[in-house]
């Protein structure tokens, strides 16, 4: 296999794993905690474990897949895993208003879920951003 490709690999199985981690932050802080009784909005739950599903696809079939299967998989993981992030971002906007904007006794709960929910929001950022670059990495089929 080709160094290249093994660096996209690479890149796109990091990914796989921030996004894997922002999909089990978002799952945690949805269901327990401050938010355990609100409802839970399972597209962005479904559109994260396709992305994964995609990556590692990707990841553990690359070399035989064609080209332009690799590349339609990857769009659709940036296109999916930027739904779940701002999904996952509309989600917690209130928690950010109450505990940022109208700091006056909120429960520390509440708190706890938004910064840990920022954690999550932050991996998701890093899963995309590395899908991107994962997906302007040269392969050895495009030589």
């Amino acid at each position: 296999m080709n160094k290249q490709c093994e660096k996209s690999f690479k890149v796109l199985g990091f990914a796989a794993i921030c996004a894997l981690a922002g999909l089990i932050v978002y799952i945690v802080t949805s269901v327990t905690g401050y938010l355990a009784a609100s409802p839970v909005n399972i597209f962005p739950m479904v559109a994260g474990a396709a992305a994964v599903v995609f990556m590692a696809v990707i990841v553990l079939m690359g070399a035989k897949l064609s080209g332009t299967a690799v590349d339609v998989m990857m769009l659709f993981s940036i296109v999916l895993l930027l739904y779940s992030f701002y999904e996952f971002v509309i989600g917690r906007v209130s928690l950010a208003a109450d505990v940022y904007f109208i700091p006056v006794n909120y429960p520390a709960s509440e708190a706890t879920a938004l910064h840990i929910s920022l954690a999550g929001i932050a991996l998701y950022v890093i899963a995309d951003i590395a899908v991107i670059v994962a997906a302007f990495m040269k392969r050895a089929d495009e030589r």
